[in-house]
C-alpha cells in the first residue's frame, strides 16, 4: 500500500494512551495507516481543512472538547465522513443519541478490539453511498438507451404494474396491434383486454410475477371488438422499488385454429394412451427381425425413452437384461405356434433402472404368413420387488445369529430360526406349536415379571429386558430379548415377534469387571490419601523448619514451596473425598485454595474481599495440578503484593469459565496498585514467574497480565485434549 493508500485517521482523544491502543488493534489488523490526535474545537476544524481525514475516532467526553460537538462540526464539514464514538462506557440513551446525531458507530474502550471492525464498516458504508450517486448516472443513461430500443421495435411490447394489472407504457407497435390510441392504451387494466377467467387470470399472475413461469396464452380483445388468441412472454422486474411485468405478446390465432383442428380428431385416444398404465405397441416382423412399428405415448412417463428412441432399430433387444434376452425371444418365436403369448422379463428403463415388464402378445396373421404383433407391456416391478423383499426377509431372519420367534396373540409359536433351535437345544419340530414358557422357563423370575411383559405387549408397546432362561440340557443361560407386537389394520394384535441374544457370557464379563473396577478404585482412593498425607507431613516440617530459620528471605522462600505442596495437596485430598477418583471439581478446589490463602496471609483480620465468579468444571488430575499451583502463585502475589495500602478497600476476584471450543479460562483480578511501570512478562526472572510458564506450557496454554485499574493475569488453556 503506498503513501496515498494509507487510512487516513483522526483521533478526538485527551489520553494519548487510548491513541495508542487504538493505533495498536489497527497494526494488528495489518491496515495501513497514518494518524493525528486533537483535543479542542479549534484544533479539530483546522485538522479537517488540511489533514482531511478518512476517518474520525472521538472520545464521547473530554475535560475541554466532547464527542458531540466534534460530530456535529464533522457532519457539517462532510456528511458522509466515517465517525466512531469511543467511550469508556455507554447507556443505551447515550448510544440512540450518538447514532441519532450521525455517529457511524459506538465502541466502548473495553471492546478495542471491535474498533477496527467497527471503523471498516463504516468506512466501506461511504463508499457504497457514493457509489450510489454514480450509479444514479449510469441508470439515468441506460433509461434513455431503453427507450429508444422500445419504442422504436416492431414486437408488441407492455410494461404493466405488477399490483393492480394497469398498462403503464406500450410502444407503437402495441397501439397498432391492439387499435388504441395512446392516451387510451396506456392506463388499461389487463382485465379490461383479456378475455381469460378472472380467478386463472388471477393464478396466472401470480406465476408471472414470482418467475415461475414466463409464457402464457390468452385471448385479447382488440378497439374493434375482435378477439385474437395470443402468445405472452412476462418476465418481472423491479424499477424503483416497484415491481412491474414486462410482456411481448405474438398474435398465434392462426396457430390456435390449427391446434384446435388437431386435437379433436386425436384428444380421446391420446387420453387414453397417455393415462394407461400399460404401454401398448405394434411390432412387425421382416425378413426374421422384429421392427417396432408404433409405440404409445407413455412410453416416455414408464420407462423413460421418447418415441423416436424406440423406434430406431434393436431397441427392444439392446434394453433386455442380458440374462433375460433368451427367454424373451423364445416367447416371440413360441408364436409361430399360437396365437398368444405372455412372459416376464427384466428390462432397462432410459435412466437405467431394471423394470419387471409382463409382456401380452397377440399375432395377427394375413395370408397364411407371420404379420403383425400387437402387445402390452405392464410395469410389473413393485409385485416382483415385494416377492424378493419377502424372499430376502425370510432368509435374513432364518440366517441370523440371534434367534427368532413369531407366535400368535395368545404366544404359541408359529416359526423360529435354526438359531433359536441352537440356542434352546429343541429342534423346529418339538418347538413349533408350543408356548415358550413350556420350552425354556427357568423360575428364575417371580410371576410380577412376567406380569408386566405381557401388559407390556398386549398395550402394543415394544418389551425389552434381561431373563435367565433353561435349555434343553438343563442348563441355564442369560439371554437379551426384545418382543414386538405386530398389530392388523384395524389395531388388533396378531402376532409377537422375539429376538433373543444369549449374553451368557457378557454378563459374567461385566460381573468380573466390576469387581475389578471397585477393587482398583478403593485402591486408587488410598494412593491418593497417602500422596496428601506425606504432603501434609512435607508441608508441617517445612514450617516447623521455617520457625527456626532467622534468615527472612530463606523463610520466605520456605513459606512458598509449602503453599505449593498444600496446592497440590488439596488435588489429592479432593479426589479422595470425590466419588470420581480420576477427576475433581476444579471450581470447588479453587475456593478452598483461595479462602486457605486468605487465612495463611491474613490470620486476623482486615481481609481483602474475595468474589468467586465460577461455573463448574471439571478437570483431570494431570490438569488441576498444574492449574492449581498457577492459581495458588498467582493469588499468593496478589495477596502478598497489592494490598499493602488499602486493606478496608481492597477486592479480590477469582473467575472460572469455559469458553467456546472447549478453552477453559482463569481469571485472578484485585484492584490494588497494580504491576510495576514497565512490567514485561518475558523478562521476569522470578522462581514464581518461571514456574508458572513452565506450568502454563504443560497445559498447553497461556498466562497473560493487564495492567490498569489493579491487575488481571489470566491463564486460559484447552480443556478438551
Amino acid at each position: 500500500m503506498t503513501e496515498d493508500q494509507k487510512v487516513k485517521i483522526l483521533f478526538v482523544e485527551d489520553l494519548p494512551t487510548d491513541v495508542t491502543l487504538a493505533e495498536r488493534e489497527f497494526k494488528k489488523s495489518g491496515i495501513a495507516f497514518e494518524s493525528r490526535r486533537v483535543d479542542t474545537k479549534e484544533s479539530f476544524q483546522e485538522a479537517l481543512l488540511l489533514f482531511r481525514p478518512d476517518l474520525v475516532i472521538s472520545d464521547f467526553s473530554m475535560p475541554v472538547f466532547d464527542g458531540m460537538s466534534a460530530l456535529v462540526l464533522a457532519r457539517n464539514f462532510d456528511p458522509l465522513i466515517p465517525f466512531i464514538v469511543l467511550t469508556g462506557s455507554m447507556n443505551e440513551d447515550t448510544a440512540v443519541a450518538c447514532m441519532k446525531a450521525g455517529a457511524s458507530d459506538y465502541v466502548i474502550k473495553e471492546h478495542m478490539s471491535r474498533l477496527v471492525f467497527a471503523s471498516l464498516e463504516a468506512m466501506e458504508r461511504k463508499k457504497l453511498q457514493e457509489n450510489i450517486s454514480r450509479q444514479a448516472d449510469l441508470l439515468r443513461q441506460s433509461e434513455e438507451r431503453y427507450r429508444s430500443i422500445f419504442m422504436g421495435s416492431s414486437a408488441v411490447m407492455l410494461m404493466i404494474d405488477a399490483e393492480d394489472t394497469v398498462i403503464v407504457d406500450a410502444n407503437k407497435a402495441a397501439m397498432n396491434f391492439y387499435g388504441w390510441p395512446e392516451n387510451e392504451l396506456i392506463g388499461k387494466k389487463m382485465n379490461q383486454i383479456n378475455v381469460a377467467d378472472p380467478l386463472v387470470y388471477k393464478e396466472q399472475l401470480k406465476m408471472a410475477v414470482s418467475g415461475q413461469r414466463g409464457r402464457f396464452e390468452f385471448r385479447h380483445t382488440l378497439a374493434n371488438g375482435t378477439i385474437v388468441d395470443v402468445e405472452v412472454h412476462a418476465n418481472p422486474i423491479t424499477i424503483g422499488g416497484k415491481l412491474y411485468l414486462f410482456s411481448i405478446v405474438h398474435d398465434i390465432t392462426e396457430r390456435v385454429a390449427a391446434e384446435a383442428e388437431r386435437d379433436v380428431a386425436s384428444a380421446k385416444l391420446f387420453h387414453y394412451l397417455s393415462t394407461s398404465p400399460t404401454i401398448t405397441y405394434s411390432m412387425v416382423l421382416e425378413n426374421g427381425k422384429s421392427r417396432w412399428n408404433w409405440i404409445s405415448e407413455n412410453v416416455s412417463s414408464i420407462l423413460g425413452y421418447s418415441v423416436k428412441d424406440v423406434l430406431t432399430e434393436d431397441w427392444w433387444f439392446n434394453n433386455l437384461l442380458a440374462l433375460d434376452r433368451m427367454t424373451a425371444l423364445k416367447g416371440i418365436s413360441a408364436l409361430a405356434s399360437r396365437d398368444s403369448c405372455i412372459q416376464e422379463y427384466r428390462f432397462m428403463r432410459q435412466d437405467r433402472s431394471v423394470v419387471w415388464l409382463r409382456d401380452e402378445m397377440r399375432l395377427y396373421k394375413g395370408d397364411g404368413v407371420l404379420g403383425e404383433i400387437v402387445g402390452t407391456l405392464t410395469d410389473i416391478s413393485e409385485k416382483k420387488n415385494f416377492e424378493q423383499e419377502i424372499f430376502l426377509k425370510s432368509s435374513a431372519l432364518d440366517a441370523a445369529d440371534n434367534a427368532v420367534i413369531i407366535t400368535d396373540r395368545l404366544g404359541t409359536i408359529e416359526w423360529m430360526n435354526h438359531a433359536f433351535c441352537t440356542l434352546s437345544g429343541y429342534s423346529m419340530e418339538e418347538a413349533k406349536g408350543k408356548n415358550p414358557r413350556q420350552l425354556v422357563k427357568s423360575e428364575k423370575q417371580d410371576p410380577s415379571f412376567y406380569r408386566a411383559m405381557w401388559d407390556t405387549i398386549m398395550a402394543a408397546q415394544v418389551w425389552r429386558g434381561e431373563l435367565v432362561n433353561r435349555k434343553k440340557s438343563g442348563a441355564l443361560y442369560t439371554e437379551e430379548m426384545t418382543i414386538t407386537p405386530i398389530v392388523d389394520a384395524a389395531g388388533r394384535i396378531e402376532h409377537f415377534i422375539a429376538i433373543k441374544s444369549d449374553i451368557t457370557q457378557r454378563v459374567a464379563s461385566n460381573a468380573k469387571l466390576e469387581s475389578s473396577l471397585r477393587e482398583k478404585e478403593v485402591l486408587l482412593r488410598e494412593v491418593h490419601h497417602r500422596v496428601n498425607n506425606n504432603m501434609q507431613i512435607i508441608s508441617s516440617l517445612l514450617s516447623l523448619s521455617a520457625e527456626n530459620v532467622l534468615d527472612t528471605a530463606v523463610r520466605h522462600k520456605l513459606a512458598k514451596v509449602t503453599r505449593r505442596i498444600r496446592a497440590m495437596s488439596f488435588v489429592h485430598l479432593q479426589i479422595y473425598e470425590s466419588d470420581n477418583v480420576t477427576q475433581i471439581d476444579f471450581s470447588l478446589y479453587m475456593n478452598n485454595l483461595v479462602n486457605d490463602l486468605l487465612q495463611e496471609y491474613y490470620p486476623e483480620s482486615g481481609r481483602p474481599q474475595a468474589v468467586f465468579e465460577m461455573e463448574e468444571i471439571v478437570l483431570t488430575l494431570e490438569a488441576a495440578i498444574p492449574a492449581g499451583l498457577i492459581v495458588s502463585e498467582l493469588v499468593s502475589n496478589a495477596l502478598e503484593f497489592a494490598f499493602a495500602d488499602m486493606p478496608s478497600t481492597a477486592l479480590l476476584t477469582i473467575s472460572l469459565h469455559k469458553l467456546e471450543g472447549g478453552d477453559v479460562e482463569i481469571v485472578v483480578r484485585d484492584n490494588g496498585r497494580g504491576l510495576p511501570a514497565g512490567f514485561s512478562q518475558q523478562d521476569q526472572s522470578t522462581l514464581g514467574m518461571r514456574l508458572v510458564e513452565i506450568l502454563s506450557s504443560q497445559l498447553r496454554g497461556k498466562v497473560s497480565f493487564k495492567v490498569g485499574n489493579g491487575t488481571v493475569a489470566t491463564l486460559r488453556f484447552n480443556n478438551e485434549s
